[in-house]
């Protein structure tokens, strides 16, 4: 689907047109065969269309005609609950700016209802800088929502259950997709200032790129530090749990020897052979007596040396 919208210089409103104007900023997303081609006629190059569908499209920044495109991805809503990312493309021409997407973007919602209130056409650049701050934006604000949910498991004094575990988990691979494309974006920036030649940055567009590169390396250090964490989490859990484990472990092995010991005396004086107290009147107290104290000794043992 493709949304045209286009300024008029004249009424200072936005309008929405059946076909793409000078000045047009066109919303495409979820697009047909027979819309590649109309964009195709606008200048825009099919190769790059074609990039712009694919899903797992890199983030970088190409020049190719008279056409830049920038190449990133925005922070989207899984149906499960979750958050990842989707490719989207913003392609600038003389004339035109391009977002494509394989649906309709939250991120982009301020800019389709009211774009009037915000820009004139001739500021394509502000534009798109305008769109990647709130891309960033976004982005600052899921991994702000990430560290809260991670944040409480550092409050638990119990070992984390197999929920927990999972939550920990989704959260790295959330994280880890978030850093492999906020880190390509970050040096599409980069190279946008690089050939700053081919998009007629002013000054003050050159400073708000920059100030925008600065915005996404500091989303790449909070997204690497709330990873750190959860990993520090889960390796003291870990720990935790391993400890546990051998302690456990140790309990059980030091109960069975224990009671191994009655076992292996009332075995010997069962035996259907002559024993040397069999025939004295108090040998069954004697033989009790002597499992109490065995089976103590090796108590006192085994808990000297931390096993129980």
């Amino acid at each position: 689907m493709i949304n045209y919208y286009y300024r008029s210089l004249r009424n200072k409103n936005i309008q929405r047109l059946d076909k793409a104007k000078k000045g047009t900023w066109i919303f495409a997303y979820d697009i047909t065969p027979d819309e590649f081609v109309e964009l195709e006629e606008l200048g825009f190059e099919a190769a790059f269309l074609e990039d712009a569908n694919d899903y797992f499209e890199v983030p970088r920044f190409e020049f190719s005609k008279g056409v830049n495109y920038f190449f990133t991805r925005v922070v989207v809503d899984e149906a499960r609950g979750g958050t990842s990312t989707a490719p989207v493309m913003i392609a600038i021409s003389d004339h035109h700016v391009l977002t494509i997407s394989h649906d309709k973007l939250e991120v982009f919602n301020d800019f389709t209802e009211s774009l009037e209130h915000k820009f004139v056409s001739t500021q394509k650049v502000k534009l798109v800088v305008a769109m990647i701050a709130n891309i960033a934006a976004h982005y600052d604000r899921s991994i702000i929502r990430l560290r809260r949910v991670m944040t409480k498991h550092f409050d638990k004094e119990d070992i984390i259950d197999e929920g927990d575990i999972t939550e920990l988990v989704s959260l790295e691979n959330t994280l880890t997709d978030y850093e492999s494309s906020l880190v390509p974006t970050q040096l599409a920036l980069s190279k946008m200032l690089g050939t700053g030649h081919t998009l007629d940055l002013h000054d003050d567009d050159i400073g708000l790129v920059e100030h925008l590169a600065q915005d996404f390396t500091q989303l790449i250090q909070s997204t690497r530090s709330v990873f750190r964490s959860i990993q520090n989490i889960r390796s003291a859990h870990s720990s935790i749990l391993a400890n546990e484990l051998n302690r456990t472990m140790k309990t059980l092995t030091a109960t069975t020897i224990i009671l191994t010991v009655p076992t292996m005396i009332a075995s010997i004086f069962g035996m259907n052979v002559t024993m040397p107290i069999a025939e004295m009147t108090h040998s069954l107290p004697i033989i009790l007596a002597t499992i109490v104290v065995v089976s103590f000794l090796v108590y006192l043992l085994f808990k000297k040396k931390k096993w129980i």
